[in-house]
């Protein structure tokens, strides 16, 4: 194999740069050329890429985000036509002959499960492709952690202390949402090591009289302040998530939020005590990566190209109890969700009297 692309797919976060140099640098070992394909799947369809080669990627590894560009909404498969409004392609094809042509025989893209799952496309298309799991969500059942979470929770967690001053001062409950989609893996981990009062999860119901009894009971006592941490898909007994908008042409259509501003209130209203949203949003993908990432991405990244390099194919690589691991492309998207069973960091936070609102 001489020449082979990378690309980055899906919403952002720390460690993809690792991944990124990790196999150009292997690659120009092996005297493999790297194309860099990008902003996603745009630049898979479009035609644009560069040449990655050492240069390119010096200390590439400290940033956050991707060299490569990114996007989460376009799909190979269903491509928005240039000519027809309300039109989808199959681009897929075409888009691996363009790519042959400058003598690609190989990709590594890197993503969640959505672009995971174009990949797998690709890779049955004709494009020999190997998969590398990303996401701050953690819900991907090809790797335990993905490339990007324990960013995510240590963004999380310096979010949530630095609450705990203005929460304090003010004699306030400050509830704070943060992403993971059907996964309470970010919510957990991260009220967990802030020292969060109440935890709500996407796996169990919430009662909305419960938490807010906590809530009373924890502000007659002399401490100053609640922190409940939420996930954006967690939702009141009996009730639905709180969607904030929907994206037709994006991989995941259904995007939630709001459940901070709806519970705070409910939580005012109910115990009288003043409360007030905070949503981390964004700030969980952003920043510089912990060096658990870097060293992550850099793993994965060598893994894939150790594998492609060798005509295997077809193959997501990740890690399970920290071991080096490949697992066919799956042909349906399950996520990963908590087994609250069998989770010990969820069972020693019930141990410490943190709130699950159960």
């Amino acid at each position: 194999m001489k020449k082979i692309a990378i690309m980055t797919a899906g919403g952002d976060c720390a460690g993809l740069n690792a991944a990124i140099k990790s196999v150009v640098m292997a690659a120009t070992k092996r005297n493999i050329v790297v194309v860099g394909i990008i902003d996603g799947f745009i630049g898979f369809v479009e035609r644009k890429y560069i040449v990655l080669d050492t240069k390119a990627v010096e200390n590439i590894e400290r940033q956050g985000g991707t060299i490569l560009g990114s996007s989460n909404k376009e799909c190979p498969f269903h491509y928005p036509s240039k000519e027809k409004e309300n039109v989808f392609e199959d681009r897929v094809k075409d888009s691996i002959e363009a790519l042959k042509k400058i003598g690609v025989e190989g990709m590594i893209v890197i993503g969640g499960d959505g672009t995971l799952d174009s990949a797998r496309v690709i890779d049955e298309a004709g494009m020999p492709t190997i998969g590398i799991p990303k996401t701050i969500d953690n819900d991907m059942v090809a790797s335990n952690p993905t490339i990007g979470f324990d960013t995510g929770v240590e963004n999380a967690v310096e979010a949530i202390r630095k609450l705990k001053t203005t929460a304090a001062s003010h004699r306030r409950v400050m509830v704070v949402e943060m992403m993971g989609r059907t996964s309470g893996y970010l919510t957990l981990y991260s009220g967990f090591a802030a020292g969060a009062d109440i935890i709500l999860l996407p796996e169990r119901e919430y009662d909305l009289n419960v938490v807010c009894n906590k809530v009373k009971e924890i502000m007659n006592t002399d401490k100053r302040y609640v922190i409940i941490a939420v996930s954006e898909a967690c939702k009141q007994i009996g009730k639905e998530e709180t969607i904030s908008k929907v994206i037709k042409n994006s991989f995941e259509q259904k995007r939630f939020g709001g459940i901070a501003a709806k519970l705070s209130a409910q939580i005012e209203e109910i115990t009288g005590y003043e409360s007030r949203p905070m949503v981390l949003g964004h700030l969980q993908r952003g920043g510089d990566p912990c060096a658990s990432d870097i060293i992550l991405g850099a793993r994965l990244g060598d893994y894939a190209l150790k594998l492609i390099s060798s005509g295997e194919h077809g193959y997501i690589v990740g890690v399970k109890q920290n071991e080096l691991q490949k697992i066919e492309f799956p042909k349906e998207r399950i996520p990963r969700i908590l087994d609250l069973e069998k989770d010990d960091i969820y069972m020693t936070a019930m141990d410490m009297g943190i709130s699950f609102g159960i």
